[in-house]
């Protein structure tokens, strides 16, 4: 098998064979029983499920959202205009998803339903 490239709690290794990354095939020298034996490590299976569903949400927040240009918390469009309030209550900066900039007139005229 091929590596494939996994972070948890910022040690890298490879999901298939949980050794440390490596690049091209898994070693088949080793099972991986005893690869992890040999190694002195065994990678508890319910934080390797945790790591694995806390990076795919990371991923899907990348591609759903868009940072407020204010404040950079994450903030995702569900249809509707192009005239964004930031959800956070310090900061509820009013924006334009499609140019990033604050929400102006050139923005409603412009490029409001895109």
């Amino acid at each position: 098998m091929t590596c494939v490239l996994w972070f948890v709690f910022q040690f890298v290794f490879c999901r298939e064979c949980k050794e440390e990354y490596h690049e091209g095939e898994c070693s088949s020298l080793l099972s991986t029983q005893g690869a992890m034996a040999q190694k002195g490590y065994v990678v508890d299976e319910h934080a390797a499920m945790q790591a694995r569903w806390e990076e795919a949400s990371r991923e899907t927040i990348k591609k759903t959202t868009k940072p407020c240009p204010s404040c950079n918390i994450p903030v995702e469009k569900n249809g509707g205009c192009m005239h964004m309030k930031c959800p956070r209550p310090q900061c509820r900066f009013e924006w334009c998803w499609n140019c990033g900039l604050e929400w102006n007139r050139t923005c409603m005229g412009d490029h409001w339903f895109d």
